[in-house]
């Protein structure tokens, strides 16, 4: 039957249509509840032949009738994917490519690649989308999905809400019995198994079995990805071990560090078949491209480092798609000038536009004290033979980002040390968070903020917000910092909410985020950067105070995103409070270095401007002027007029300068600058240094190849063994 209904029909296209939905009926596919509540209206007739026709032709209608209203399957981007045309059409325009994207991986037999938008831009949705075209075309039986516990019921409600006929279970929780169930329950039959990293470290093994045979996954997918950016660390390998056909990685953020993080993230996506060993990327890749990133940098290392990232560019191309926040908007602005009429109606489906972000550093001073404490601190001998050996100064580098912040951040010994009034607050030990607290009230709050030239400028800063009606995310590194801000916010009266590692309860988590969200009486939310910096939406905040600068400038990012993202209707600002002349000036250089390595590896920008020396980022234990900022003045001189301002902006902007503080930079427009790529090549490339350069190009190419080659080889072996 099923072929005489196929024969009638004239389209090639819609031939192959109908040959997938009778293999989707035979297989019996869950769909979604639209589509199963309309199959189920059929009436049975009294010769079973007339069932099968009546039956074959109903379904066929609802998916293939394209010139109707009856059509409820699309091709995504004319990939060769159909999804349900409900789901597709709530689909951003970049979501759809997306999701283009990842089919495009799986037909090109490509062992597996990165999806790495920017935070906020719908990865989850797109994934889900994918797979919903997977199952219901029969390419897939059993996905596993890899995330941080704290994302688990997220990605539980989005499958919900968006999929509902996919089978999703979870490996998590405390009843073994119920993992054991829902794991065997998607490997003999079909859908998503969700879990955290935490429970593939502990059974890793479990998910790579079924009655003691190996089980292969058709997809492994790992959000958050970056997780496995370190290949000796533990999570890493035991993610290596769970065999699967083909693996997705999700990220924001696919460098933070250096280079060798993204070639871990490519090792495992793609198997070992891409950018060879991590010896000879590091040597033929990153050495070089890093060297280019110097501002001391000669012009033929400028041009080499050019040549290599282009080439890597070149390499992880098909493999790797990223799309930032101001890229996407961009777009979407040009695509809609060029509309008319009902073309501008389609324009609606685009991403929604963001408000403006003002993304400031802010140059705040050391207190007295602090800074006393701090020379005294560099001036130890103990410092002195640190900078004489090769041992790790971390610890030291920790102290001093401490005293940046509250000389009371130290041990409570170190503290009476140092002279300050009696205190016993210390590092948590025993005690608990509530005899911790009560220890800061010890001291009045008065002398808490002038300890500290941070809380002067940060106090100062809320209660202007607060009387402006903003609701203000306040992220730090240190609970214990965070206690001493709740402390003397609580006595001035401010309403607030927090979360940090201490709230281990999703459910309460998710609480508080409601809470914060629904009621505008809440003007701050306390946030440590770790914990609160991944998987909260918080968009009813308009300012995002971030107290203390990490190294990896990716963490910040994620904070800030928090308030900045889809669903945000108001301007957003941030403040980044940096110390002048100390270890945290010096940090954001390194975070400026990182950032351009970033921006010209994945591709933002080509050549990005080359702000400090090698020298400039190696200098953390020396104090500077404490009293003014080279890195603002540096910066003013680049970008002073470049700001994208308004008038109730520029009143703001001259409230602070009231303020106990040396001046402000754009964080934003960093990168605004480029360097003038060509005439560099020029002048460094004649015929010697061309051919020198291209040499270096064409053997690190050949080199990572064979190695990949070689890998994939052994990869292909192993998996028939």
């Amino acid at each position: 039957m099923a072929a005489v209904i196929i024969a009638k029909t004239k389209s090639p296209g819609r031939v192959k249509q109908r040959q997938r939905a009778v293999v989707q009926m035979e297989q019996k596919t869950p769909k979604t509840r639209k589509r199963s509540s309309k199959v189920h209206k059929i009436q049975p007739k009294e010769n079973p032949m007339e069932d099968v026709q009546d039956a074959e032709e109903k379904l066929m209608s609802l998916a293939l009738d394209k010139d109707g209203d009856g059509d409820e399957f699309v091709d995504v981007c004319q990939s060769g994917l159909m999804i349900c045309r409900e789901l597709h059409d709530k689909l951003f325009e970049h979501q759809k490519e997306g999701v283009a994207f990842l089919y495009n991986l799986y037909h090109k037999k490509r062992q597996g690649g990165i999806l790495a938008d920017d935070m906020g831009l719908g990865k989850t949705i797109q994934i889900i989308a994918f797979l919903s075209g997977m199952f219901d075309a029969g390419l897939v039986r059993s996905v596993l999905l890899i995330m941080p516990v704290t994302l688990v019921n997220n990605w539980m409600r989005e499958f919900a809400n968006w999929v509902p006929g996919i089978r999703v279970k979870v490996f998590h929780g405390t009843s073994k019995k119920e993992r054991e169930q829902n794991l065997e329950q998607i490997q003999r039959r079909t859908g998503v198994l969700l879990t955290s990293y935490q429970m593939v470290l502990a059974n890793w093994e479990q998910l790579s079995n079924l009655d003691g045979q190996p089980f292969l996954w058709n997809y492994v997918i790992l959000d958050e990805a970056h997780k496995i950016k370190s290949p000796s660390a533990k999570t890493t390998k035991s993610v290596y071990g769970i065999p699967a056909v083909n693996r997705i990685l999700l990220t924001g953020t696919p460098v933070q560090n250096n280079l060798r993080e993204l070639w871990a993230l490519f090792d495992f996506a793609c198997q070992g078949s891409l950018l060879g060993t991590a010896k000879t990327f590091k040597m033929e890749y990153e050495s070089p491209i890093m060297k280019a990133r110097e501002k001391d940098a000669t012009l033929g290392e400028k041009a080499l480092g050019l040549k290599i990232s282009q080439n890597l560019m070149a390499i992880i191309k098909p493999y790797f798609l990223r799309r930032s926040k101001g890229e996407i908007l961009k777009l979407n602005s040009e695509r809609s000038v060029c509309l008319t009429g009902e073309e501008r109606d389609y324009i609606a489906l685009e991403m929604p536009s963001l408000p403006r972000k003002n993304d400031f550093i802010v140059w705040v001073y050391l207190a007295p004290m602090q800074e006393d404490i701090y020379r005294n601190f560099l001036s130890l001998d103990h410092i002195k033979e640190l900078l004489m050996t090769t041992r790790s100064p971390l610890a030291e580098l920790t102290v001093l980002k401490k005293l940046c912040d509250h000389p009371r951040l130290l041990s409570a010994q170190a503290c009476a040390n140092l002279g300050l009034e009696v205190s016993e607050y210390s590092e948590p030990t025993d005690q608990s968070t509530l005899s911790m607290t009560q220890d800061i009230k010890r001291v009045s709050d008065k002398l808490l903020i002038e300890e500290s030239g941070k809380l002067v400028f940060l106090v100062a800063l809320l209660e202007k917000l607060q009387e402006e009606g903003h609701q203000t995310l306040v992220f730090s590194q240190s609970r214990k910092m965070l206690d001493i801000i709740e402390h003397i916010l609580t006595k001035r009266s401010f309403r607030l909410m927090r979360v940090d590692g201490t709230v281990t309860c999703l459910a309460e988590r998710e609480k508080r985020v409601r809470q914060f969200q629904m009621d505008k009486s809440y003007s701050v939310f306390l946030l440590t950067t770790q914990v609160g910096g991944v998987g909260l939406t918080l968009t009813s905040a308009t300012r995002v105070v971030i107290f203390d600068p990490s190294w990896n400038p990716a963490t910040d990012a994620q904070a800030v995103d928090r308030a900045y993202r889809i669903g945000q209707k108001e301007n957003v600002v941030i403040y980044r409070l940096i110390t002048c002349g100390t270890v945290e000036e010096k940090i954001y250089r390194r975070q400026v270095f990182k950032d351009s390595l970033i921006q010209q590896s994945t591709g933002d920008k080509k050549n990005p401007y080359r702000y400090f020396t090698q020298q400039e980022l190696r200098e953390l234990f020396t104090l500077e002027d404490t009293t003014s900022s080279a890195t603002q003045l540096q910066l003013q001189s680049l970008h002073a007029t470049q700001r994208n301002s308004d008038l109730e902006l520029d009143e703001h902007i001259a409230y602070l300068h009231t303020l106990e503080m040396f001046g402000i930079s754009d964080h934003d427009l960093m990168y605004t600058c480029e360097t003038g790529q060509e005439e560099e090549e020029e002048e460094a490339e004649d015929d010697e240094a061309h051919q020198y350069i291209e040499h270096r190009v064409k053997k690190a190419q050949e080199l990572v190849q064979l190695e990949s080659q070689l890998k994939d080889k052994k990869y292909q072996k192993s998996r028939y063994l």
